[in-house]
This record gives C-alpha cells, structure tokens and sequence, in this order.
C-alpha cells in the first residue's frame, strides 16, 4: 500500500483519477487495485489554478483493502452490561449532551436527558412562528430545542483538533445518516434538512438503550447537599415545564451542556455560588452577499461548472483583518459562513433581536452568509463607556464587576436591536459600503433572505462605536486584500450578532472536568465557554462522559 497526494483538475474527467494513480506509481492497469480516497480538499488559493486535492492509498492487485465497514451507531455488546447504580443527569440536547448520552449508553448505563425545548418535530412549527408570522416562543426556538443551536445552522463538521474522538464523531453521524463524504471532506457538512431526521433516528436509539428524555423542562435550580467544611454536592436538578409544572430530578453526575444562549441558567449558577469567570467573545454583524457574487471571488471561471457535473459547488470563504482601534490592534473576522443559505432570527427572550445563519445540505439559497465579528477582551465588556451595563440585572442576577458582565451586554445590544427595527422580529440592517463609509443608509436595500423582514436602519444606533468603526475598516481591508467584491452595494449587513460563543466559563478542573466549587457537577462544551461548533462540543461531551466513567 502506498500513500499519495495528487491534485486533479475541476471539473475531473471520468476515470481521471485512476489515471493519475497510474501517472503517479507507474502501476499498469491490471496490476492496480483498490484506491481509497482518505482525504479531499479543494485548494483555491489566489495565483494559482483551482484543483482538489486528494490524499489517497493505492493498493495494488495482490493486496487486500482493509474494511472500511463502519461500526454501528451503538454497541450492542456494552449496552447488555447494564448498570443500574449510576443514573446521570444530561442537561442539554446539543452535541455534548447527545453524545455524551451515547457513550453512557455503550457504557450499559441509562441516563436522564433533560432539554427545555421541544423536540424536533414540534420545534419545528415553532421556528416557522418566528420566521413567517414574528412570534417567538420563548423556550423553543431556534437555539432552544432537540439538538441545540446547531440543528438550525449549516452543519459544519469542519474542526482545528486533532483528536482521536473526531473520527468516532464522524463515524456515529454517518450511521445515523449523514453522507459517507464527510470522512474524507476537509470541509465537511451536514445541513440542516438532514440534522432534523438524523435527530429522530439517534432520539429512539438511545430511548431503546434505556435513556430517559424529558423535553419541555427547563432546568431552574441545583439540588446541593451542603456538607460540612463547606463542601457542596451537586444531587440533581430542579425543573419548571411551561404550565408551571415543576419536578425534581436527582441522579449520581450531573453533566451540564446548555449551550450559550441560556442566559437564565447563568444567573441561576451565579445564585448558586457556582464558580464562574468572563471569557472574551466577539460581536457583530452577519454580512449578506448574493452567492453568484462569492463564487466568482473565490473560483473565477470554475464558478460556472455546477457540482453536479464536477464542479466544486458554492464558495466558501474566512477572511480576517487586524485593524487599529483606540485600544490598539484589534482583531476582525468571519465567522460560521453559510454558503447557499438564510439568516436567520435567534432571540430567545422577548423583545430581542439576534441573528445567526444556517444552509441545508445542498446548499441551494443564491444567498451566502457570515459573521464579521470584532474581538471583545473580557475587560472590554460595556456599550459606550466603562461601567455603564454595571446596574443591569438581567434575569435577576447583578453583573457589577462580575462574571455576568458579557451576558449583561449581549442582552443590552439584542434589546437595542429590536428597539431600532421597529419590533416584530425585524432585523436592522444596512448596505455594508454605508457602515464602511460611515454614512446614513441609502435608498432601498437589495433583497435578503432574512424573515420576519429587515428594516433599514444605521447599525451605529445598536453597534458600539469602537465595534462599528473596526467593522468598516475590516471590511475595506478584506475588500482590498482578500476577496473583491466583498465590499459591495449587493452586501448587506444585518445587526446584530452577539452569540459567536459564550462570554462566560465555568471554571471545571483539566482533568476530571467537574466543577471546581461543587462536586458532582460536569459543565461542558459551548455554554461552559470550552467548545464551539458541532465537533469539537460532541468531543467536549464525550470527554466529560468518559471522565465519569472512570471513577465509577
């Protein structure tokens, strides 16, 4: 077996790769067997002429490929060992919590998975609530709800670790469905249309495993046992379901993966003395481009073959730009781009307004999306002046000099979102040229795929000034440096976008992961401010779960 790296042209002509096999080995036709394509990335770079790049092993004809059978979603073999003295807790239907769920599953032991939104299916009609008629339900919406905030986003696998789990995650996403490409994509994605079966699929596997979900309860309190010499154990969690109904969940572990948008359970941790820090986060705006426009920046004349005849499909891009501000250099940069895809609205309390984007697996929108987002030090946390958000109380936790400040400012710019639009859910927004150029909006805006609807607006009455001026200047940076066209009369940017990651962390030990100022709790992924995205908080989650499993 040897190992290769080739290039081939876009598109590739039939049987081109076995034909750069054989360039490349001198194999003959007859003596070549298998080839197993490990890896495949598509090199764009400007200066050059776009091609894929494939990592490949070649066997020849006396050789054997080894199985590339994948193992199934559960392992049946572990399940049957069953242990019925450990029960723990999942608070989170997100990466974290469903994997982590998975693993106690193959580990025989059965779970309670406690989600303060709905499932999938009734998630669903509420999303279209907001969407098409600007109504909002508070405790399910687009980040509340089976599968977290990434059910509603582009699915992106894509992830800088380096992790043996990286391969289990992507192992366990194709037995529930998901394509066989995302193994060898270097840019994988799943979309959403295809995380919503893919959510019923692993939900009534791990209900056979003898996992217990409880949707519609959102956790409101801890159940601590104070112990002498001030030792507090985390025994369970308390709940309150939409009619008021309130519960009591005790168990051994509890494994805490609430993403970053419950912003309530902050403050209930917070009231709870649980050991919380600031952690710097970065906010925007998420630009909107016509997907035509991104493609001949980033392929040229390759944007015109469709992918269904070997083309590379719709562009991608991450652009970046250091700009100075009155605090010195300050770095700028996309953030979640969706090709082919819609912005969306994802508030989660009444009368804000936050935006963030998704596409679906064939990414078929003429719309393309990204955050561009400025950095924000966790000593930088106010709106216009140092201290101003220091007598705010949101969700009745104080943020004076505290770790709450972060949450504090995200609640402030949602709400001046929603104030500067005009209500309904309406999103304010502004050709990207006039933010750039520092003047009022003009004219009618281009179309976006944006619903309830956008209303013209200038983004400095909701943005920071500091945010707003760096936005501008990266924009005209990238537009001169990396990608033409990016600053554009087409590109629209719609405010605001406060939920790059959590602005908090919940301070847990390196190593056993539990909570250093109450035992018994595990906080984990995104909303503990240690993961981001759908791969590396599912590696969060099972990393949490297997430190569990080993004290057992």
């Amino acid at each position: 077996m040897r190992t290769l790296t080739l290039e081939l042209p876009i598109p590739t002509p039939p049987g081109g790769l076995a034909q750069a096999v054989t360039r490349a080995t001198g194999l003959r036709g007859s003596d070549l067997g298998a080839v197993v394509v490990r890896r495949r990335s598509l090199d764009a770079r400007k200066g050059r002429r776009a091609c894929w790049v494939l990592k490949v092993d070649v066997f020849d004809a006396r050789e054997v490929p080894p199985d590339d059978t994948l193992p199934p979603l559960l392992m049946p073999g572990r399940i049957a060992r069953r242990n019925d003295r450990v029960r723990p807790i999942i608070v989170g239907t997100g990466p974290a919590g469903l994997f982590a769920a998975i693993r106690f599953a193959e580990a025989g032991i059965a779970c309670t998975v406690i989600e303060r939104g709905a499932a999938v299916e009734r998630r669903n009609h509420d999303v279209k609530d907001l969407r098409f008629s600007g109504v909002l339900h508070p405790e399910s919406n687009l980040c509340y709800g089976e599968g977290g905030a990434g059910t509603y986003s582009d699915g992106k696998l894509y992830t800088r670790k380096h992790h043996p789990f990286v391969r289990v995650v992507y192992e366990k996403l194709v037995a529930l469905g998901a394509p066989r490409e995302i193994l060898v994509d270097a840019h994988p994605h799943v979309g959403t249309n295809r995380l919503i079966p893919m959510l019923r699929s692993l939900r009534a596997a791990l209900a056979e495993a003898g996992v217990q979900w409880r949707f519609a309860e959102r956790v409101d309190d801890l159940v601590i046992d104070a112990r002498p010499g001030d030792e507090r154990r985390v025994l369970g969690v308390r709940t309150i379901a939409p009619d008021g109904t309130a519960r009591e969940h005790l168990g051994t572990h509890v494994l805490f993966a609430t993403g970053h948008s419950a912003r309530d359970t902050y403050a209930m941790l917070a009231r709870r003395g649980v050991s919380m820090q600031r952690k710097d986060f970065a906010i925007g705006v998420r630009v909107e481009h016509p997907q035509a426009l991104v493609d001949r920046a980033q392929l040229g004349p390759f944007a015109a073959i469709p992918a269904d005849q070997g083309g590379p499909g719709p562009a991608e891009y991450f652009v970046a730009a250091e700009v100075p501000t009155a605090h010195g250099l300050r770095g700028a940069y996309s953030f979640c781009m969706c090709p082919g895809g819609f912005v969306l609205p994802t508030p989660t309390s009444e009368r804000r307004l936050n935006v963030n984007g998704m596409s679906n697996a064939g990414r078929n929108s003429p719309f393309a999306n990204a955050a561009l987002v400025v950095q924000i030090p966790a000593d930088e946390f106010y709106l216009d002046a140092p201290g101003d958000l220091d007598g705010d109380t949101p969700f009745g936790a104080k943020v004076a000099g505290g770790a709450l400040v972060g949450v504090a400012m995200q609640d402030a710019l949602e709400r001046r979102a929603f104030d500067v639009a005009g209500g309904g859910y309406r999103a304010p927004a502004m050709r990207l040229v006039d933010l750039a150029a520092r003047t009022r909006p003009r004219g009618e805006l281009p179309r976006t795929s944006f619903r309830p609807g956008v209303t013209a607006c200038d983004l400095r009455d909701v943005l920071p000034a500091r945010v707003a001026d760096a936005i501008g200047e990266a924009a005209r940076r990238i537009d001169a440096r990396k990608m033409r066209g990016y600053l554009s009369d087409e590109a629209v940017a719609l405010a605001v976008e406060t939920t790059t990651s959590a602005p908090v962390r919940v301070v847990r030990d390196p190593l056993s992961r539990e909570s250093v100022s109450h035992a018994g709790l595990f906080p984990c992924a995104e909303g503990a401010g240690y993961a981001g995205g759908i791969v590396s908080a599912a590696i969060d989650g099972l990393e949490a779960a297997e430190r569990i499993l080993a004290v057992l």
